[in-house]
């Protein structure tokens, strides 16, 4: 695959705005500048998709469109650190 086209695992930069985004809140704001890498790409806009995006701390998750963040597309794509166990959020079945 083009790795122009692979998002997952690669670095971003969030972009300062011009207008900023009705979405963008406080903590929008607050990693204008930050590098972080992408975690997933949410299905659905493919002209604008949403990108969840994890910074280097690991504290923090943030979702941006990603017209607002600038992709290293030379860079190669590193698997991004996993945040908890998946589905953990989900209510267990006996």
């Amino acid at each position: 695959m083009d790795s122009k086209r692979v998002l997952v695992g690669k670095s971003v930069t969030v972009r300062s705005p011009d207008v900023e985004p009705k979405y963008f809140t406080d903590v929008h704001r607050a990693r204008v500048g930050q590098t972080g890498r992408v975690h997933a790409v949410v299905a659905g806009d493919r002209a604008d998709p949403l990108i969840k995006v994890g910074f280097e701390e690991g504290t923090q998750i943030v979702f941006y469109r990603l017209a607002d963040l600038s992709v290293d597309h030379d860079a190669e794509p590193e698997t991004p650190k996993r945040h908890g166990v998946r589905a953990s959020h989900l209510p267990k079945l006996d």
